[in-house]
């Protein structure tokens, strides 16, 4: 079944010397530098409008709200000076497996909320991710972006791949309607 709470932390704190996965490249949207060669996975869409939708989202973020699904879990843990953030997932239906993230960058300011983190190799891929809301004055508008880049680090990972990015895409989706919610939208993501 799924594991506890205690029993994801307990794996992500036995990866915490695990050394971030090898790649040159940073999904920071201020400066991204996407690597030749990576799958690019980027999805963006309006999920609210309002400085209090931003707020909301803003805060949901920051609490990793877009990572709790039926499917998916993650908690963070602090181990010395690294932020670590431990994912699991259910895969094919019915195998829980743990993925240990570094977290690089958390900023949250009066127009962008966003959390960065890394793979270890502690992790099938190696690669970035960042999840975003942005508000932008002239429309309104709340916007959440998901940018990553990966590729497979073993042969496993290799092999099933085509099923990685399905989740991929899946994360987007689930993501980005946990966030609409959080701004207080209900309308489907679009």
């Amino acid at each position: 079944g799924r594991p506890s709470p205690l029993a994801i932390e307990e794996d992500a704190l036995r990866a915490a010397a695990a050394p971030l996965s090898n790649y040159n490249g940073s999904t920071d949207l201020d400066a991204p530098r996407l690597p030749r060669g990576w799958h690019v996975n980027r999805a963006e869409t309006v999920i609210g409008h309002g400085r209090p939708a931003y707020e909301r989202a803003a805060n949901a973020l920051q609490r990793l709200e877009l990572l709790e699904h039926t499917w998916l879990t993650a908690r963070c843990v602090r181990a010395t000076d690294r932020e670590l953030l431990a994912v699991c997932s259910r895969q094919w239906g019915c195998v829980w497996l743990t993925n240990t993230n570094l977290v690089l960058r958390r900023k949250c300011g009066a127009r962008r909320s966003s959390v960065s983190w890394g793979t270890t190799r502690r992790h099938v891929l190696a690669g970035e991710e960042t999840v975003c809301v942005t508000h932008d004055a002239s429309t309104d508008g709340v916007r959440f972006t998901v940018l990553s880049f990966s590729r497979p680090r073993h042969l496993f990972s290799a092999v099933a791949y085509p099923y990685v990015l399905a989740q991929q895409r899946r994360f987007a989706r689930d993501a980005t309607a946990a966030m609409e919610r959080a701004c207080g939208n209900s309308q489907p993501a679009g």
